[in-house]
């Protein structure tokens, strides 16, 4: 239980982050993009170092939300993962018995596929 409210808790903050992360682009595009931003910051050069310098300002604060948002539900990711690992048998035994049922099933298949292949010859024989 302990283990799956973590996991519940990650995959809430992660997309918590990941929606965080689109609405800061978001904000960021509508911010460079509206003319009405540019004659409040009282720039009116339009060259490229201009929009990156207001895009990044405008996206600061959401990278950085997002970013904690992403650490948190990465933490509770990892702790609320599965910590049971599915062991192999190592044990001779087990193997041989599990290599012995495989070459039964093998050798079943074979001797059917045999069969109707035989039973196809015979027919076109016949024919």
């Amino acid at each position: 239980m302990f283990m799956k409210a973590w996991k519940v808790i990650g995959y809430i903050f992660a997309c918590l982050g990941t929606i965080s992360f689109l609405y800061g682009f978001y904000v960021g595009l509508m911010e460079t993009i509206n003319p009405t931003a540019a004659l409040f910051n009282g720039s009116s050069d339009s060259s490229m170092g201009s929009f990156f310098s207001q895009f990044l300002s405008a996206i600061a604060v959401w990278m950085i939300l997002a970013t904690v948002l992403f650490i948190v539900g990465g933490v509770g990711l990892y702790v609320g993962k599965d910590k049971k690992k599915i062991k192999l048998p190592i044990d001779q035994e087990s193997i041989n018995v599990r290599l012995e049922m495989l070459e039964r099933t093998v050798d079943r298949n074979f001797q059917t596929v045999s069969k109707r292949l035989d039973s196809i010859e015979e027919q076109q024989k016949k024919g």
